[in-house]
């Protein structure tokens, strides 16, 4: 059966067929970052079989305020030193963190995200994968960004 396994995921790299890795659901919380750095989660997901040539990060977000934008970033390497409560608050400007999208609330509803980057698909493939979001506009001092369905959507190399 194991087989089975590999040779279909052989078959797949030649089509380039697409294959997914989930990361599990997680949540940012904002309160007391200032707003100039960012707030980085490991994201947790098996690491694929195989490298990756490319993907793509869709999921949903979640903000319970009214008004909203955010800058996202990732990295495949830890991204600061300094952790607290198992988050990275971190400058986002270093030279191992990558911009990888944004995003805009108007109201409380959830929001599409769709996140892509060169950091990405190395930290699919490592195995390391940090995930940030700076608040760029809105109420800075509490609210918590919810990360929900997020799925890496990639393609192997033929």
């Amino acid at each position: 059966m194991k087989r089975f396994g590999l040779v279909l995921l052989l078959l797949a790299g030649c089509s380039n067929a697409p294959i997914t890795v989930p990361i599990q659901d997680f949540d940012t919380d904002f309160a007391g970052v200032q707003s100039s750095q960012a707030v980085f989660a490991k994201g947790e997901f098996r690491k694929p079989p195989v490298n990756l040539s490319s993907l793509v990060l869709e999921g949903t977000l979640y903000y319970p305020q009214t008004s909203a934008s955010f800058t996202f970033f990732v990295s495949d390497t830890e991204p600061c030193g300094n952790r607290a409560n198992g988050f990275y608050i971190c400058n986002p400007n270093a030279s191992h963190i990558e911009q990888a999208g944004t995003a805009s609330f108007q109201s409380g509803s959830p929001q599409p995200l769709r996140l892509s980057a060169n950091r990405l698909t190395s930290g699919i493939n490592s195995g390391n994968l940090w995930i940030g979001v700076r608040l760029d506009s809105g109420i800075a001092t509490a609210g918590t960004l919810q990360f929900r369905n997020m799925v890496a959507r990639v393609a192997v190399l033929p």
